[in-house]
């Protein structure tokens, strides 16, 4: 007898081979490897202070443990006993993963143009918008991550933000 699906299973249209975790999770894992890589050999500071690499280092160490997780979920589902789950909303499955993509390439491409601040709030805007935040949260929320993010780097840490056409 098949057990029910559970609304997890539903939400995220996992059709119980695994696969929606293992093909994702070797990508970021991989992802995640081609980043440590790349920025080991940016330059290293004078008595140890942090570098460049400091921060896309640990991003990618992060893609990696958790592209690592996915793949090991994924292992265990195809050994796991397959549950049955509706095809609903299996369009929808992958639109977080796009969109969040989608902001990166966004930010890259005009952050110069428009700066820092600007870009972010637009992007984090877009992002709780279209993943269901109402538009007054979506905006009080990007307007405020935006400001902590803003002062964490560009004040604390000095690390130099774009200032793009509005300086």
């Amino acid at each position: 007898m098949t057990e029910p699906a559970t609304a997890t299973g539903q939400a995220t249209g996992q059709d119980g081979s695994g696969l929606g975790d293992l093909v994702p999770g070797v990508v970021a894992a991989g992802f995640g490897i081609a980043v440590v890589l790349h920025v080991s050999g940016f330059p290293r500071l004078p008595d140890g202070a942090p570098g460049p690499a400091l921060f896309p280092g640990i991003l990618g160490a992060l893609f990696v443990l958790f592209g690592s997780v996915l793949v090991l979920r994924g292992i265990r589902r195809r050994r796991a006993p397959s549950v049955e789950v509706p095809p609903s909303g299996e369009g929808r499955r992958w639109f977080p993963a796009v969109a969040v993509v989608a902001a990166v390439v966004f930010y890259l491409l005009l952050s110069e143009v428009l700066g820092f601040s600007l870009t972010m709030a637009l992007l984090l805007f877009g992002l709780s918008w279209l993943l269901g935040a109402r538009p007054l949260v979506a905006g009080v929320s990007a307007v405020t991550t935006t400001s902590v993010l803003y002062a964490l780097f560009q004040q604390l840490l000095l690390v130099p933000l774009p200032t793009g056409l509005f300086g």
